[in-house]
């Protein structure tokens, strides 16, 4: 299993989905924008244009660039398959993200957004505000993980 981080939108994406690439960026302070949890040929991630949790086809070796991965090991697949499978289809938290921009505490529990998705399948404990900063440190510090960082253009 693997931590998915993307540093830049989507090839075919459009002006809005830049735009909120962009803004994810600036206000999280990150250079990431998105994330996933890549298993077996497939990223399971929260999005908005795509009505919220589901997985996809994803080779890790052809990926387009703009992807960072960190290995999880495999201690956790058969829970993130799990959860997976409770939580298919879950909308995607846009009520959420108003934690990172107004003060108070703003939580859809029937909703995810894709750093949220990540904590869950990672067995972070959800705090208001999930970045990709603190999956990065948790994948760093939790036992049993490798902490190999791989970036597919650098191979």
């Amino acid at each position: 299993m693997h931590l998915a981080l993307k540093r830049t939108p989507a090839s075919d994406a459009t002006r809005a989905q830049h735009g909120f690439a962009a803004l994810t960026k600036w206000r999280l302070c990150s250079q990431y924008s998105h994330g996933g949890i890549v298993l077996d040929g497939w990223l399971y991630h929260s999005a908005l244009q795509h009505g919220g949790l589901r997985r996809e086809r994803f080779d890790m070796a052809t990926a387009s660039a703009g992807w960072d991965f960190v290995d999880l090991g495999p201690e956790r697949d058969a829970a993130m398959q799990l959860l997976f499978r409770l939580y298919r289809g879950t909308p995607y938290d846009l009520f959420g993200l108003l934690a990172f921009v107004l003060p108070g505490h703003y939580d859809d529990p029937q909703s995810l957004y894709c750093f949220e998705w990540c904590a869950l399948a990672m067995g972070v404990p959800l705090r208001q505000r999930m970045t990709p900063e603190l999956l990065l440190l948790a994948a760093t510090t939790q036992p049993g993980t490798r902490r190999a960082f791989l970036r597919p253009e650098e191979r």
